[in-house]
C-alpha cells in the first residue's frame, strides 16, 4: 500500500505542477511575455497564499488522522479543518488588497491579483490532508487527472492569442473547482457531518492551536521558497519575473516528487512510532539513504536533460532560463536530505520548535540576503540566495538530528 501511495501522489503532483508545463510553449508562443510574465507571477502568488489557508494541516491532521482509532474521532478532525480553514480564508481577504494595489506586477493587472487570491483559496480547501491519513489517494490521483486534462486540453482549443489573456483565467479557475468540489463530496459521503459542524468555529479555533507550529514551519519556508517569486515582484519586471518563475517551475517539477514521496511516508512512520518503534526507525534509515541518493542522481539529470527541455518550451528566451536552472539544480540534494531529516526525523519525533527555529531563522537570513543580491545581480541572485539557504538548512538540520539521537542514545545507555 506505502509504494501505492507514493506512485498515486507522485501522479497527483505530475498533473499539478508537470501538466502546466505543457501549457509554456503554447502560452509564451501565443501571449505577449509581459502577459506570461503577469499570469506566472499569479500562479507563484496563488500557491504562496494557499500555504497560509492550508496551515500546514497536511501535516498536523494527516498525523491526527494517521493515529486516529475510530471513524468518529476522522470525522472530528475533518469537520475542525474544514472549519478552520475557512477562518484562514477570510483572515486572507487583506493579502487580496495588498496584492492588487501594492506589488508592482499586478499594477494595471487588479483582475490576475483576484485570480491569484481565488485560485489559493480554492487550492488550500482541497482535503489531500484526509486521503493521506486515510491512506486512500486513488481518488485523488483520479480527480486530479481529470481536472489537469481539461485545463491542458480547453488551453490548447481557446487560448489563440492576448485577446484571451483573461479567459486563461477562467480555465484555471474552473480545473481547480472541479477537483475541489469532487474531492470534497467523496470525503462527506457517509459521513455524519451537516453545515452546522462546518462553521464550528470553535473546533476550527483549537485545530488551528494544534497546527501553530506545523504553520510557523511551513509559512517560514515559504520565506524561502513560494515568496521568492512574489518578492521578485517588486524589483523586475514581468518578463524577468516570467523567466525566474519559470525556471523555479521547472525544477518544482522535478523536485517536487520528493515532496509527494515524503508525504506518502510520513502517516506511515507516525503509525509505526506509536505501534512499532524499532519497525520506524529501520524504515527512516531505509529512506535517508534512498533520498540521499535520489537527491545526487536528480542534480546530475537536471543538468544532463534540462538544456533540451529549455530549448522546446523557451524558444525566446532558452539562454536565460537555463543560466538559473543550471543554478538551481545545486539545490536538489539539500531538499531531498532536509526533507528526510526535518520531516520524517524531526517532526516525526514532535520537535516540530526545533525545527521551527532553524526554518525561521534561515527564513529571515535568505530575506535580507536575496534583498542584496536581488539588487546587484537580479533574477540570478534570487537563484544563488535560494541554494545557499537550503544548504545551510540541511546542514544545521543534519548536525541538530546527529546531536539529538547521540544524546538519547546516551540516556537509554546511561
Amino acid at each position: 500500500m506505502l509504494l501505492r501511495n507514493i506512485f498515486i501522489l507522485s501522479l497527483v503532483h505530475v498533473v499539478r505542477l508537470v501538466l502546466p508545463l505543457l501549457l509554456i510553449p503554447v502560452l509564451t508562443k501565443r501571449i505577449a511575455a509581459d502577459d506570461f510574465g503577469v499570469y506566472m507571477y499569479a500562479m507563484s502568488f496563488s500557491a504562496w497564499l494557499a500555504i497560509f489557508i492550508e496551515y500546514g494541516f497536511n501535516i498536523s491532521s494527516t498525523r491526527e488522522i494517521a493515529c486516529a482509532a475510530e471513524d468518529g474521532q476522522v470525522t472530528s478532525i475533518v469537520a475542525g479543518t474544514q472549519a478552520a480553514k475557512l477562518l484562514l480564508v477570510v483572515a486572507t481577504i487583506p493579502l487580496l488588497f495588498f496584492a492588487a494595489y501594492l506589488i508592482p506586477i499586478f499594477d494595471g493587472h487588479i483582475f490576475w491579483a483576484a485570480v491569484a487570491w481565488l485560485l489559493g483559496v480554492l487550492t488550500a480547501l482541497s482535503p489531500i490532508y484526509y486521503f493521506q491519513g486515510r491512506e486512500k489517494l486513488k481518488i485523488v490521483g483520479y480527480v486530479e487527472v481529470l481536472s489537469g486534462a481539461i485545463m491542458l486540453g480547453a488551453v490548447y482549443v481557446m487560448i489563440h492569442g492576448s485577446e484571451d489573456f483573461y479567459l486563461l483565467a477562467f480555465i484555471v479557475l474552473a480545473a481547480r473547482m472541479l477537483s475541489l468540489l469532487i474531492l470534497n463530496w467523496r470525503m462527506y459521503s457517509g459521513k455524519n457531518l451537516g453545515l452546522k459542524d462546518l462553521f464550528n468555529f470553535a473546533d476550527g479555533i483549537d485545530k488551528l492551536k494544534i497546527g501553530f507550529n506545523i504553520f510557523i514551519f511551513q509559512a517560514a519556508v515559504s520565506l524561502y521558497t513560494s515568496f521568492n517569486v512574489v518578492f521578485l515582484g517588486f524589483f523586475c519586471s514581468p518578463v524577468q519575473v516570467g523567466i525566474y518563475a519559470s525556471a523555479e517551475r521547472l525544477m518544482r517539477a522535478g523536485i517536487g516528487f520528493m515532496g509527494q514521496f515524503s508525504n506518502a511516508i510520513f502517516p506511515r512512520l507516525n503509525a509505526l512510532n506509536a505501534k512499532d518503534p524499532l519497525q520506524m526507525k529501520k524504515l527512516r534509515t531505509k529512506v535517508l539513504i534512498g533520498f540521499s541518493i535520489l537527491g545526487v542522481c536528480g542534480m546530475l539529470l537536471t543538468w544532463l536533460i534540462a538544456p533540451k527541455i529549455v530549448r522546446y518550451m523557451f524558444a525566446e528566451h532558452a539562454d536565460d532560463v537555463q543560466e538559473i536552472v543550471a543554478i538551481l539544480a545545486l539545490i536538489v540534494p539539500a531538499i531531498a536530505l532536509s526533507n528526510v531529516l526535518g520531516f520524517q526525523y524531526l517532526l516525526v519525533d514532535r520537535r516540530e520548535k526545533i525545527f521551527n527555529i532553524i526554518i525561521s531563522c534561515a527564513a529571515l537570513i535568505n530575506i535580507i540576503m536575496a534583498y542584496f543580491l536581488i539588487i546587484h545581480y537580479q533574477i540570478k541572485g534570487m537563484a544563488i540566495s535560494w541554494v545557499t539557504i537550503e544548504w545551510v538548512i540541511t546542514i544545521v538540520i543534519g548536525m541538530t538530528v546527529f546531536t539529538l539521537s547521540r544524546n538519547k542514545n546516551l540516556i537509554t545507555t546511561g
